[in-house]
């Protein structure tokens, strides 16, 4: 009996996906329009190697990614290193490396593709890309102004209407001191219970409750502080004792300003918003998804002065944020704001007759050359055949030529939507082509 032929599989690394020409087509528009907003701003594109030294990651990355998230090996030179799960202490290692020759502010992004070894869901896969944008070298609250502009200009250049999205800001000042000073938490308690107040949405009051007891030294008392302060506002949580007035100063002028920009009626002061990354220092924020079937964070950032201080003894603040290309595409489709992709603005020319196909090659190149783009049938077959292949590729016209339009100076149009075809002078072509593909 024949020994059956065993095959490899076609199915990719789990968490991770095939781009097929339709894929690709809808990232390759997604991050255009993404970097088109970006570059408005002046901000200027980046990159960096997808694998690094495992130090840098341990140095500069949350004990979880480092600790159950990292894909690292040891290369042939014995060298430990790591794909990139996260783009900043490139980024960091990068400008610490020309901070003195960079003109300030520094203004760039990049869309890296990352890799995390976790769980794969809805939203969340081992590979992705992110939009990264940071501004490094402005002090002030203006910094966060012009992030939270960008971060929702990138929104309303995709469509997005009032209402779909909403901006959350808080402030790692005013989190820190009523970890530290209302709640008299010690620093590694203070984590914890960050850490917890992070995932709060997630789980049920029950168990919220359970786990958060276990790291308090007073929980009837405590207990009581943090539902106080998660259910406060901008105007009262300064009322709670021991929360820093200057952190709470600086979300008010944010505020104030970002009122006059068209930016506020998507913004609200949440002090649930934690981050999870321990080198924010300041301002935080998250923008969120209103559709009830992917009501989730979509992205967001923050302040994190002197990210590059492992690499130099030079002062930088920075701030930042990622926005990964998965739950943005659930919010596009969920919001109905994906546009028609397959509509092509070129033509197919089919092989009428085998003697001809220079004069298809001869045709195919004078409209090129004019900024027409054109595909062509290699072989001869039936005109039906080659009109349904058109259609599986997505095409509206196509061009037949013949001997006698070769003879004629003429050319065949037809669109394949209404069924209507024409002919036209070779010498018109240029113009009535533009007029049927722009539209």
């Amino acid at each position: 009996m024949e020994k059956q032929k065993s095959f490899l599989p076609t199915a990719p690394y789990k968490g991770t996906r095939d781009f097929y020409p339709d894929e690709m087509r809808f990232r390759n528009w997604m991050f255009s329009v993404m970097r088109e907003t970006v570059q408005s701003f002046g901000y200027q594109e980046y990159d960096g190697p997808i694998l690094e030294s495992f130090e840098l990651y341990q140095a500069k990355s949350g004990e979880e990614i480092v600790q159950r998230q990292l894909y690292d090996f040891v290369d042939k030179g014995e060298r430990h290193v790591a794909i990139r799960p996260e783009m900043t202490p490139t980024l960091a290692r990068m400008v610490a490396g020309e901070v003195r020759n960079l003109a300030k502010p520094i203004r760039w992004f990049s869309i890296p593709n990352l890799w995390r070894y976790e769980q794969p869901g809805k939203g969340r896969l081992r590979e992705h890309w992110q939009l990264n944008v940071d501004l490094f070298g402005v002090n002030s609250y203006r910094a966060e102004v012009e992030i939270i502009l960008i971060a929702d200009a990138i929104l309303k250049k995709f469509g997005a209407p009032k209402g779909s999205y909403q901006i959350k800001v808080s402030h790692r000042g005013i989190l820190d001191s009523f970890l530290g000073k209302t709640l008299g938490l010690a620093a590694e308690k203070s984590q914890a219970v960050s850490k917890l107040l992070d995932k709060k949405a997630k789980i049920s009051k029950e168990a919220f409750e359970e786990e958060i007891k276990v790291l308090l030294d007073n929980p009837s008392k405590q207990l009581d502080l943090i539902y106080k302060y998660l259910d406060s506002n901008l105007s009262n949580v300064g009322d709670l004792l021991g929360i820093d007035p200057s952190s709470v100063e600086f979300i008010k002028n944010l505020f104030s300003d970002l009122e006059s920009l068209g930016v506020k009626d998507q913004m609200e002061f949440d002090p649930s918003i934690i981050r999870g990354f321990d080198y924010y220092t300041g301002c935080i924020f998250e923008v969120f998804d209103t559709n009830p079937e992917n009501r989730r964070s979509l992205y967001g950032g923050g302040r994190y002065d002197n990210l590059i201080g492992l690499f130099s003894n030079d002062q930088l603040s920075g701030i930042g944020f990622g926005l990964g290309d998965v739950t943005f595409k659930n919010f596009l489709e969920g919001h109905k704001l994906v546009p028609d992709l397959n509509k092509k603005n070129a033509v197919l020319i089919p092989i009428m007759e085998e003697k001809l196909f220079p004069e298809v090659l001869k045709l195919a190149e004078e409209l090129r050359s004019e900024g027409i783009g054109v595909e062509t049938m290699l072989e001869a077959a039936k005109v039906g055949k080659q009109i349904q292949t058109a259609e599986k590729k997505g095409y509206q016209f196509l061009l037949f030529l013949g001997e006698s339009e070769v003879s004629e100076n003429k050319v065949q149009i037809k669109d394949i939507i209404s069924g209507s075809q024409n002919t036209v002078a070779r010498a018109e072509l240029i113009s009535e082509l533009r007029k049927s593909l722009l539209g």
